[in-house]
């Protein structure tokens, strides 16, 4: 095992892009970025959306429906890689990606403009995926945790620009040029995935059958835990979340039976690495969703701060993630344990503080305790991720690391039904009156603490059963 102190061979960062590494890192990041930009950038421009084609009662659905289509589609990436290569599932997922940009930016109503989300999300899902598997498949361990901290920065970046991005398209009244903006950049990623990746073959002989079922609950089960968000009251949505568990939870159940595994054996089990690891991931989503659900609305309606402003204030989050993960990078052994588990009690500090101050603390406290809850994410999450790739059952190496954005992603569409079955009976109502606005999202950070303080117990056991593993 790597010593204490030790950390990775000088000039890591520079050997990222050597020996003919550097068109994949760019290609990952790109994949990624399209991603991560186009989440912030339509959040910007939806309201122009509504008021372009109507149908204000889909607002939310064009959200929910692609954060479904991008868990079937991340799930769905290792069936598809069996069956057809894994460069070819890589671009079967930018294809989608791109067609759905196309039809988003050319959709007539709202209804085809729904329709059109989901088909880029299922393309966004599988060039995720793919991406996370390909940094387990194309590059050495010593420079894993310097490409995880790359992909952190993508996302601080995407941060910063997509509302900005989406602002100016909104400013001139072309919100469907943010959709167009997506197409040089997918068709470039295309080329070089077309020309510089290798070309793995599919599997041959009797191919086992798609598992449309297991594929089928799952989405069944998100739709669930997305309509939850919408319920009417609290026992509609604690309903629904309980239905969203039990089919997610059947998923897992039939997967272990299945011959075309979409996770890896044991994805829950506190008894292996990758069980525990994927808990850790899960919470830590939650974390910084409940933080994402509400905030905002806290800091518009309580303390009067303009929507972009606001806006940029949550960013702290992912600026604070993206520094701690590059500031990170770069430690091994016991110096990464310490990361992993002083990264979760930040989590737990920020948000015990948002939960206590969000009514009472200035502006500028409220973003520095998110910034901190962000620290607390890209010191341990690096960390996390890392170990639980290469800890990983033997022959399970790349599913395990394929299914990782499908644990991140399931822990937002709990977080987000979790804090709103919250809100909703606290007393929040339509008419947003500041003291329901107070007291609601008092609650949902209140309650929301508990998601870091699970994750910390959860990170304690990940580094006991990494520390056994590795001896």
């Amino acid at each position: 095992m790597t010593s204490p102190t030790s950390t990775a061979p000088a000039g890591t960062w520079r050997a990222l892009f050597g020996h003919g590494l550097g068109l994949y890192v760019v290609m990952l990041n790109l994949g990624i970025g399209l991603h991560a930009v186009d989440v912030f950038v339509v959040s910007t421009v939806m309201p122009d959306v509504v008021r372009d084609l109507g149908g204000a009662h889909f607002y939310a659905w064009s959200t929910m429906l692609y954060m479904v289509a991008s868990i079937i589609g991340a799930a769905a990436t290792a069936p598809l890689r069996l069956r057809y290569g894994g460069r070819r599932a890589y671009c079967v997922g930018a294809i989608l990606f791109l067609f759905g940009s196309i039809c988003c930016a050319a959709a007539p109503r709202m209804e085809f403009f729904i329709l059109a989300r989901f088909v880029q999300g299922f393309g966004g899902g599988i060039v995720l995926s793919r991406s996370m598997a390909m940094v387990g498949e194309l590059f050495p361990e010593h420079l894993k945790k310097p490409l995880l901290a790359l992909i952190s920065s993508t996302w601080g970046v995407a941060a910063l620009i997509g509302p900005a991005l989406g602002g100016t398209f909104a400013a001139f009244d072309f919100w469907r040029g943010a959709f167009w903006f997506n197409t040089p950049f997918v068709l470039l990623f295309l080329a070089v995935a077309l020309t510089r990746l290798p070309a793995d073959k599919p599997q041959r002989g009797d191919m086992p059958q798609f598992p449309f079922g297991r594929l089928g609950l799952l989405s069944a089960g998100v739709m669930s835990i997305g309509i939850a968000s919408e319920g009417a009251n609290i026992a509609e949505r604690l309903g629904l979340i309980a239905l969203a568990i039990a089919l997610v939870f059947a998923t897992f159940l039939l997967d272990r039976r299945g011959l075309s595994r979409i996770f890896p054996s044991s994805p829950l089990s506190l008894a292996t690495t990758t069980g525990t690891g994927y808990w850790v991931m899960f919470l830590a989503s939650m974390t910084h969703t409940v933080i994402g659900v509400f905030l905002p609305l806290a800091l518009q309606e309580l303390h009067g701060q303009s929507p972009i402003v606001a806006g940029y204030m949550m960013a702290t989050l992912a600026i604070g993630w993206t520094a701690a993960s590059v500031f990170t990078a770069k430690w091994q052994g016991k110096a990464a344990f310490s990361a992993m588990i002083v990264g979760l009690c930040f989590c737990v500090t920020g948000l015990v503080a948002l939960a206590f101050g969000v009514t009472i603390l200035p502006p500028l406290a409220i973003a520095a305790c998110n910034g901190l809850v962000g620290i607390g994410l890209g010191s341990s999450n690096l960390h996390v991720v890392a170990a639980t790739m290469r800890h990983a059952a033997k022959g399970e190496e790349s599913i395990t690391a394929s299914s990782i954005p499908t644990m991140r992603s399931l822990g937002i569409a709990f977080g987000a039904a979790a804090a709103g079955a919250i809100a909703n009976a606290a007393g929040l109502t339509d008419a947003l009156e500041p003291a329901d606005v107070a007291r609601a999202v008092t609650w949902v950070l209140s309650v929301g603490t508990l998601a870091p303080f699970f994750g910390l117990l959860c990170v304690l056991r990940f580094i006991g059963l990494v520390r056994h593993h590795a001896a």
